[in-house]
């Protein structure tokens, strides 16, 4: 399978400029590769804070990726995955939202994928607006089996990260025995000193542990005060 990464810098609440950027990268490049994969909440930029208690921003959102899945039937052998908010499937919540990541091809949504981990320290506060999914799922896809995972998800890994709080659950391993043959995480992480080697070893450490690849995406640039250092790799 060929894929691409596509690490871009969106710009925060430009919903119109976001596609744009989605569209631009497709059609230039959707002849040569079979999935395309941009970062975390790509489509709203990260991080959208409270633009996401607006409804008609969400609106917005749903508008756009309705337009990208019509379009991808121009590109019917390509695949799609970028990151965007989706309305919360948990009910009862007071939040509305998952952070999710959409998979699309050739005019359908093949599958919705939600972050399991949510952040809530340093400059991050995301259980504010979104939900953990019911279940950990994986996603047939040409010859692989997808194991997708937002950001925070690889990062449980308290042997190499002594620095955080362990989490309860291990996304990624979830995904490994629900049959995953290809790891790929969507990022949105700012870049602090030595972030970079800190990312590599827990990437590393997931491909050897699980015996599979492992496609890591991450935007570049910079919003307010987070700069975005990519370092998008495959291992």
């Amino acid at each position: 399978m060929n894929i691409t990464l596509a690490q871009l810098n969106p710009t925060v609440g430009d919903i119109d400029g976001n596609f744009s950027r989605v569209i631009s990268v497709v059609r230039a490049l959707a002849d040569e590769t079979d999935l395309i994969v941009f970062p975390e909440l790509f489509l709203v930029g990260y991080p959208p804070r409270d633009l996401l208690v607006r409804p008609r921003f969400i609106k917005k959102v749903e508008d756009a990726v309705s337009l990208l899945i019509d379009y991808s039937k121009d590109f019917p052998d390509t695949g799609i995955l970028v990151g965007t908010p989706t309305r919360s499937t948990l009910k009862g919540s007071n939040r509305r939202l998952h952070n999710s990541a959409v998979l699309i091809q050739n005019g359908q949504m093949l599958s919705t994928i939600h972050k399991t981990l949510l952040p809530a320290y340093d400059v991050f506060d995301e259980p504010r607006y979104f939900d953990p999914p019911p279940e950990i799922i994986t996603v047939p896809f040409k010859d692989q089996v997808l194991g997708i995972s937002i950001c925070e998800d690889y990062w449980n890994e308290p042997e190499l990260w002594h620095q955080r709080t362990s989490y309860t659950i291990d996304p990624i391993e979830e995904l490994v025995k629900k049959g995953a043959t290809l790891l790929i995480n969507l990022s949105s992480s700012p870049f602090t000193l030595g972030k970079d080697e800190t990312r590599y070893r827990l990437i590393v450490n997931h491909a050897k542990k699980h015996h599979l690849p492992f496609v890591f995406v991450n935007q570049i640039g910079g919003n307010d005060e987070l700069i975005f250092d990519g370092r998008s790799l495959c291992l």
